[in-house]
């Protein structure tokens, strides 16, 4: 089975702005295009994504997406639009600022959902949300944000919980731009 692989990404202007301490808004956007492409080119790689979507306030210039407008209704009524007009369809949520992550994170997560009906992976403090696969989508009443993981495992009892590097590291810090600039290949970051 095929699965729709739904990746928000803020307008350009609003991305990594938590990073304003750390990197000009030059170097925040330039960081953030490069995380979109490397996730985008990813799930590109994984045999059992079948489309991209990109929610986003405005088209976007990464390749092998389609462009699903985000109106600003916030990011999980907005997932829920969008998930209500996929019902039924296989689903993956993951977000763009995973430098690490790869084909294999992306296929244990969707092996995970198929045995499970719907699995999470958490950021590595254990408390957000960075991806999450339903193999039956329908508005969920998502609750990225503040303590995310522990939400959705209440709004998706017997969901299966995927602990992976890929999946965990997500860059919102100083501390994460540290930690994924030590498990690079040199280049790469």
């Amino acid at each position: 089975m095929t699965w729709t692989a739904i990746v928000p990404l803020k307008a350009a202007a609003q991305r990594k702005t938590r990073l304003s301490g750390t990197l000009d808004s030059t170097a925040q956007a330039a960081l953030a295009e490069r995380m979109a492409a490397h996730v985008i080119g990813t799930l590109a790689g994984v045999p059992a994504i079948g489309a991209i979507r990109l929610l986003s306030p405005s088209p976007g210039t990464l390749p092998g997406t389609v462009w699903e407008p985000d109106r600003g209704a916030g990011l999980n009524a907005e997932l829920d639009r969008v998930c209500a007009s996929l019902r039924g369809a296989r689903v993956l949520i993951l977000h763009a600022d995973l430098p690490l992550v790869t084909g294999e994170d992306i296929a244990a997560l969707i092996a995970a959902a198929e045995a499970a009906g719907a699995a999470i992976a958490p950021d590595r403090h254990g408390t957000g949300t960075n991806a999450l696969a339903l193999r039956d989508a329908a508005p969920a009443g998502f609750a990225f944000g503040a303590d995310s993981f522990a939400r959705h495992l209440r709004l998706l009892p017997g969901a299966a919980a995927v602990r992976r590097d890929g999946l965990a590291l997500d860059i919102d810090t100083a501390d994460d731009i540290a930690a994924a600039g030590a498990a690079l290949p040199l280049g790469r970051w």
